[in-house]
């Protein structure tokens, strides 16, 4: 494949400067468009995006939360990288967020970097794993993204997808920036669902959790790993971090390996946080980038219309009807359609079934549920339908 290469000079002919801006380079087009004068507050201590479980099943992986004692870097509180699926149901959130990113070229597939879902569509990972260092052209022009790759196989439940866009910030640099969202063609969120992104001003904040590192190392460096890799593997590592300033967070005493690049640094507080506050830039002492404040607002920009909780919405739909919605105590569901219904399952908002009727059934009771966003899950032998409910009026 031919390389795209797009410079600095020649995107600076398309627009004026601005302080703060977001490069959008379009791999199906080959045209190149921006985001800047994002608006947002600078006051703001912390926030963060949604995290999702995706639609495909709603089985989280318990990970530990007590710092580990084994397998240590010296004189830290982080392990060295073990095989995820050693230890793990790697088939399980938020492991499943995880993804291997690859470029294609010569009709061969090479390992890039790691990733992680963070939208229904769009992966979070390093500027320095699409982008030549310190610039603003792109290294390929054609990038694979594959969730749960593990020992050289791909997963059948899984679907992998095509890169469509990049977005990276106009003169990023490896010691402040160094963040790319990837588009993707296919949804593939809507399964595997994402992890949220965050920020928090507090040190104090940063440094209190256990971490998590899910990653495609691809290269064997002896003697700072007796491991062979070569990135058709994921492995994992966890722990305490003890590095925070104004642009990394990361982890003494420690190192990476190439094709880490890219990977979050996931605060897991199981089922109530998993967020990502940065991605590794450096091997040494796992510096990864932080995100901040201004860097979250730009980011979160790109991911605000696809982080709608992983429900293709089907209101259209005419075979099905639910009424009343808006509605307070409880909602019926009418077949004036052929196929019979198998199964509904109201979900919040994280993909978490909260009610299940099998049939026969014509309505539900939601008296125990709060005020909030749900979605109605429709399931007949041929198809299933997903409507948008809005509970309201509860006290």
């Amino acid at each position: 494949m031919r390389q795209l290469t797009i410079s600095l000079f020649a995107f600076l002919a398309l627009q004026s400067y601005a302080q703060k801006t977001l490069l959008i380079f379009d791999l199906q087009n080959h045209t190149v468009d921006s985001i800047k004068n994002i608006q947002y507050d600078s006051t703001k201590l912390y926030d963060r995006t949604n995290y999702y479980l995706g639609t495909i099943d709603t089985l989280t992986e318990l990970l530990e939360q007590i710092p580990p004692e084994y397998n240590l870097f010296p004189n830290s509180q982080f392990t060295h990288k073990k095989r995820a699926s050693a230890d793990y149901d790697i088939k399980k959130y938020p492991i499943r967020t995880s993804v291997k990113i690859s470029f294609e070229k010569n009709d061969t597939l090479t390992s890039d970097c790691s990733g992680s879902m963070v939208s229904r569509r769009h992966v979070l990972t390093a500027a320095h794993c699409v982008s030549a260092v310190n610039t603003d052209t792109l290294l390929f022009d054609s990038l694979y993204v594959c969730p749960i790759f593990d020992n050289g196989h791909y997963n059948i439940n899984f679907p992998c997808s095509w890169v469509q866009k990049i977005f990276f910030f106009k003169n990023w640099n490896l010691f402040n920036e160094d963040f790319a969202i990837l588009q993707l063609k296919e949804s593939i969120g809507d399964l595997t669902g994402w992890i949220s992104i965050g920020f928090d001003k507090a040190d104090s904040a940063l440094l209190n959790g256990i971490y998590y590192k899910f990653t495609y190392p691809a290269h064997t460096m002896f003697p700072m790993d007796s491991a062979e890799y070569n990135g058709d593997t994921l492995y994992y590592n966890y722990g305490k971090i003890d590095v925070v300033t104004n642009n990394h967070i990361g982890i003494s005493h420690t190192n990476g390996i190439q094709g880490e690049s890219g990977s979050s640094l996931i605060k897991v507080e199981n089922d109530q946080n998993y967020t990502s506050y940065g991605v590794l830039s450096f091997s040494n002492n796992l510096m990864h980038c932080k995100i901040n404040n201004w860097k979250y607002y730009y980011l979160e920009s790109i991911l605000h219309d696809d982080l709608i909780f992983g429900f293709e919405e089907e209101n259209y739909n005419t075979e099905f009807l639910m009424f009343p919605n808006p509605a307070k105590d409880k909602i019926w569901i009418k077949n004036i359609g052929r196929s019979e219904i198998t199964g509904i399952s109201v979900r919040d908002i994280l993909g978490k079934i909260r009610l299940y009727r099998n049939p026969p059934v014509s309505s539900i009771d939601l008296s125990t549920l709060p005020s909030g966003i749900y979605f109605v899950r429709i399931k007949s032998k041929n198809s299933q339908v997903t409507k948008k409910l809005i509970i309201c009026g509860r006290q």
